[in-house]
């Protein structure tokens, strides 16, 4: 269904628009893991109403979503906090506040972060139940770099080169899986971090940032060590340190005795 919808809507905005996608084509694109995975339930005879029930999932702990929207924060600022502690000046706020807000808001609601309901709100509980939560990750990371291929190759979009896009979309997928499994499933927390990442950046270095950062950004660099050290110290089979997981959204009759099903 993925590729059924991403293909098919990439070929129409690229006949009508060939490479200057617009915006709104570009949130089109975007909803194709949502629209995927709400297909796939249907057709799998799952709840769709248990599956869209992720999205009401809030009550995860306020410390959960300041987690998230940190090391996302720390990730796009690495660079220039690293190039203050070595005596540079930065420029702050690198963008209008508008644009923040802006940006926020469209990821939050209507591009990025709707697609988790596909990478996190989909794959994630599915394919960690027989491979586990680090190897889901990572495959669900590399699924997630590849599809935004079209994109790359359009120029539509803020992107890095291809390796090193790839290398931050995998490893911060780890980060997501590990937010969704240690908060039970709440969507919303995995959302949010996935809109934080999407801002400007806060600040800007007006000197010269550490060589490294010429062969792989601040971010990835950062965002490779949190996933390490999660899967080092969670674990790599659940990454939660109880050993659990979030149950399968969609599925009710894994849920209840017996088998039962709820009625729609």
């Amino acid at each position: 269904m993925l590729a059924l919808y991403s293909g098919l809507g990439f070929a129409t905005l690229y006949r009508m628009f060939g490479s200057a996608i617009p915006t709104l084509g570009a949130i089109l694109y975007a909803w194709a893991p949502m629209v995927s995975a709400g297909v796939t339930v249907w057709l799998l005879d799952e709840s769709v109403r248990d599956w869209l029930g992720q999205l009401r999932n809030l009550r995860a702990g306020i410390h959960w979503y300041l987690v998230g929207i940190a090391i996302m924060m720390l990730g796009t600022e690495a660079e220039t906090i690293v190039a203050v502690l070595l005596g540079a000046d930065v420029v702050v706020p690198y963008a209008p506040v508008s644009d923040y807000v802006f940006t926020f808001g469209v990821t939050l609601f209507l591009a990025g972060a709707v697609e988790e309901l596909g990478w996190r709100g989909f794959l994630q509980p599915r394919l960690q139940r027989r491979f586990g939560a680090l190897h889901a990750s990572v495959a669900i990371g590399a699924v997630w770099g590849l599809w935004h291929v079209p994109m790359i190759l359009t120029g539509t979009g803020d992107f890095t080169v291809f390796w090193e896009y790839m290398l931050n979309a995998t490893v911060m997928s780890v980060i997501l899986g590990w937010l969704y499994n240690n908060t039970e499933g709440a969507l919303p927390v995995v959302m949010v971090a996935h809109a934080s990442h999407n801002m400007p950046r806060i600040a800007d270095a007006a000197g010269d940032v550490p060589a490294v950062f010429d062969s792989l950004s601040g971010d990835a660099v950062f965002y490779l060590l949190c996933a390490s050290v999660i899967a080092l110290y969670a674990g790599a089979q659940t990454l939660t340190r109880d050993g659990s997981l979030p149950d399968i959204p969609g599925q009710l009759d894994k849920r209840l005795p017996g088998g039962q099903t709820q009625a729609e």
